[in-house]
């Protein structure tokens, strides 16, 4: 089954593709999209579509 879920990811100093799917990988969820929606000071948050 695909689901959304959100998720938040510390903002590095350099943004990249590969930064987002490393910090995903290590919350072990198998992500067929992700967008950032939201940020603060410290945090982006993440929208992401998952299989469970």
């Amino acid at each position: 089954m695909i689901t959304t879920k959100e998720v938040k990811i510390k903002i590095p100093d350099e943004l990249t593709s590969e930064y987002v799917e490393s910090e995903l990988k290590k919350m072990n969820l198998d992500v067929l999209r992700w967008a950032i929606t939201d940020f603060d000071k410290n945090y982006y948050t993440l929208n992401l579509a998952v299989v469970e």
